[in-house]
């Protein structure tokens, strides 16, 4: 986790209630390390704090959306306070990467991404990162605000319908879900009832907790799972759903 000082280029409406803040994020001009858009992977994410403020530890947490050369994309609930408050031309003080990276093995050529509403802009670079590897990639978007397919790379093959069908489940090699515990609860119930058993590292799920730290300290990300007290921001924020599907 490094400090970041970027300039936001685009802050507007992605859909639905789903905002995009693009920021100028050039490699630093020394050896002392990476730029921000090279640092972040997939399932990782960054602390906000506008830094014309005097409040170091109200962050709000940017989810990856996209990174481009030097730029980086981030989605937040445009009902966020920050959303209002930051034009075009601010300087945010980030603190990026968080968060452990999502990958997946080399055997696992189709995966299965499950979003529910506009939770779903969490796994869009997710979803082209895969493409990128040549794998096969079903994206499901369930519920209200489905996203704009126009917006996803055309090898995604892109879905409104039901994500829970033993098809699908039977064909992935690999699940990534992020939704509600309700989702969560129902997508054990059907990999069980298409695979006969949930095995671990077939299906991730991301909790949707309060991190306003980063880095543990606070507790306040804390998640019960079956092997104990895990930290959605340095655990998480993506665990085994076999290690929660029971906790929900």
């Amino acid at each position: 986790m490094k400090p970041y000082l970027c300039r936001v280029i685009e802050n507007r409406i992605l859909w639905a209630d789903a905002q995009l803040l693009i920021f100028d994020a050039p490699d630093p001009s020394t050896s002392s390390g990476q730029g921000l858009a090279r640092a972040l992977r997939p399932g990782q994410f960054a602390l906000a704090r506008d830094a014309t403020t005097r409040e170091p530890y109200l962050r709000r947490a940017l989810w990856l959306y996209q990174t481009e050369e030097t730029r980086v994309a981030f989605t937040l609930p445009a009902h966020d306070p920050l959303v209002a408050r930051v034009r075009v031309g601010d300087l945010l003080d980030l603190l990026a990467p968080l968060g452990r990276v999502i990958e997946f093995g080399a055997n696992a050529r189709r995966i299965l991404l499950i979003g529910e509403g506009t939770r779903v802009a969490q796994l869009i670079a997710l979803a082209h990162a895969a493409i990128t590897q040549a794998r096969e990639v079903v994206l499901v978007n369930r519920g209200e605000n489905i996203f704009p397919a126009h917006l996803l790379s055309p090898e995604i093959e892109y879905r409104a319908d039901d994500a829970l069908s033993a098809e699908l489940i039977a064909w992935a090699d690999a699940i990534v879900a992020s939704g509600s515990s309700e989702l969560y609860r129902a997508l054990a119930e059907a990999i069980r009832a298409a695979r006969y058993r949930l095995e671990p590292g077939f299906a991730r799920v991301i909790v949707d907790a309060p991190m306003p730290c980063g880095d543990g300290l606070c507790y306040a990300c804390a998640v019960e799972t079956t092997r104990g007290i895990k930290l959605a921001c340095a655990d998480g924020p993506a665990f085994d759903l076999i290690e929660l599907e029971r906790k929900h």
